[in-house]
């Protein structure tokens, strides 16, 4: 809702910077604590002050910190919440360049459902001091959501990269199994079968198909920057041989038809 159409929230406006899918759904979500103001690529002028801002778009490298460091000066806002999958060390470049409370929160859910799941995972925070990550916690409590803290925003920038790349481990595994399978005319899904009854493997059952979308993969790549690993590498080996496999690429992962893989 643009804030021409209500009156002036008097602890100030909540702005969101990037209206994609994730940017969208916090907008939605928010809106029940107060005034949400929108803004994407075309450039916009709003006169309420801003409260808090997110920053939502994608991560480019060293220009996402160039670019959120334009918009706390551009906007002013008393805290600015980094909700987009970064390199570890972005939230606190920001905060030192910039030298204004800066805090992490990545979001966690499908894309499809993106606001439902908002509501339903806990937000994580991390700051670096306590006073932002309480600011930021009371904000999304205030709008209904659970929260929980982490002690250093970097902890929390490489959990978020950990958790969509765990998703590609699984993924890369069942590949390499179901070649394993086809190997010797056996059946992926009877010998995964064999897994069920076993409490300390994961209980879902994931699909060797090929990992596409817009999270896994960069994610990984993300990783790759800031340190080479083998096993890393070996996920993305799996993944373009079942593009060969399959003689095209799909739209999405086809990993698992349940689960957590979000961007």
């Amino acid at each position: 809702m643009n804030w021409t159409t209500k009156k002036m929230d008097p602890i100030g406006a909540t702005l969101i910077v990037g209206m994609g899918e994730v940017g969208a759904a916090l907008a939605d979500v928010l809106e029940k604590r107060g005034t949400v103001l929108r803004h994407d690529i075309e450039p916009r002028e709003f006169e309420q002050p801003v409260d808090v801002m997110h920053i939502c778009f994608p991560f480019r490298g060293p220009d996402f910190v160039d670019a959120a460091c334009e918009y706390i000066e551009r906007f002013a806002p008393r805290l600015t919440v980094i909700n987009s999958t970064v390199l570890p060390g972005t939230t606190r470049s920001v905060a030192d360049r910039t030298g204004v409370p800066v805090a992490y929160s990545p979001v966690r859910g499908k894309h499809v459902r993106m606001t439902q799941d908002l509501l339903h995972y806990v937000k994580f925070v991390a700051a670096t001091d306590i006073d932002t990550v309480a600011h930021a916690e009371k904000h999304f409590q205030d709008a209904g959501m659970k929260t929980a803290r982490v002690s250093r925003p970097e902890t929390l920038e490489l959990a978020k990269l950990a958790e969509t790349t765990y998703f590609g481990t699984l993924i890369a595994f069942a590949q390499e199994l179901n070649r394993y399978a086809e190997r010797v005319g056996g059946d992926y899904f009877e010998i995964t079968s064999f897994f069920d009854e076993i409490d300390f493997l994961p209980r879902v059952r994931y699909f060797p198909g090929f990992i596409g979308g817009h999270c896994v993969i960069p994610n990984i790549n993300l990783l790759l920057s800031l340190a080479d690993s083998p096993l890393l590498r070996a996920i993305l080996h799996s993944n373009e041989l079942r593009a060969a496999e399959l003689g095209e690429r799909t739209p999405q992962a086809d990993g698992v038809s349940s689960g957590n893989s979000d961007g």
